[in-house]
């Protein structure tokens, strides 16, 4: 028997990481520093409006938010999201007590490989490290390299640039391949390996790379929002002129 009733507000989740991830408080932040349009993000956050057009273009709105976010469209929508359209993103379910407490986070959750074994957030570092290398253990080896490196997992966090000229390679080509990685972890098949792996934030190594999404984040908002002026003001002046 359901013993609580919950209500319940459906959002994008990916818009919602991206945007935290990036520094902004919330979406009338992140449209104040861009120049966004509050009310066509909002809808694409509450899938109240597909990003995708009818003839299957992503929508000017989609693609400005990925740009701010310094993301592409495919990362903020999944398949699904990309024609969803809800009439309502509000609802109420029912649900047990267990269901509840596993809800609210009082519920250990077991790992993958080991059911017995449970992660902790009090966990030592030693034992969160062994957690993650081998939730790692499905990527190749330079993958893992990479992922082990950038995020400083068992050694300091490494910058994409510190780890192109450490392999000989380009940036971008470092910048693909951590990108691949991630979307692996993050895929449905792999979800407790992706849980496992934000589990693991070293301080020292998260806070530097937040830094720099938010830093960038930033730029990317001041950049579109100084062209959308410079764009006003022309405008302006060319009215002026031809008064």
């Amino acid at each position: 028997m359901s013993d609580y009733a919950i209500s319940i507000k459906v959002r994008n989740g990916r818009i919602k990481r991206k945007i935290a991830e990036c520094g902004f408080s919330s979406v009338n932040d992140l449209c104040r520093k861009s120049g966004l349009h509050p009310q066509r993000i909002g809808d694409l956050l509450n899938l109240k409006l597909p990003p995708l057009t009818g003839d299957g273009r992503w929508r000017r709105s989609a693609a400005a938010l990925a740009e701010v976010l310094g993301c592409t469209c495919e990362d903020l929508f999944s398949e699904t999201q990309r024609t969803l359209a809800l009439r309502d993103n509000h609802g109420e379910c029912f649900i047990t007590e267990a269901g509840l407490l596993k809800l609210s986070g009082k519920v250990e959750r077991p790992l993958l490989d080991n059911p017995g074994e449970r992660l902790l957030d009090d966990a030592d570092e030693q034992t969160k490290i062994r957690v993650i290398r081998r939730a790692l253990n499905g990527l190749n080896p330079r993958d893992r390299r990479f992922i082990e490196s950038h995020f400083g997992i068992g050694c300091e966090g490494r910058t994409l640039a510190d780890l192109a000229a450490e392999h000989d390679v380009s940036y971008h080509f470092v910048q693909n391949r951590l990108n691949r990685a991630l979307r692996r972890l993050r895929g449905d098949k792999l979800a407790a390996h992706r849980s496992l792996l934000q589990a693991y934030q070293p301080a020292d190594a998260m806070g530097t790379a937040h830094e720099a999404r938010v830093q960038m984040a930033q730029k990317r908002a001041a950049l579109l929002c100084a062209e959308k002026k410079a764009v006003a003001q022309a405008r302006e002046q060319r009215v002026s002129q031809s008064q």
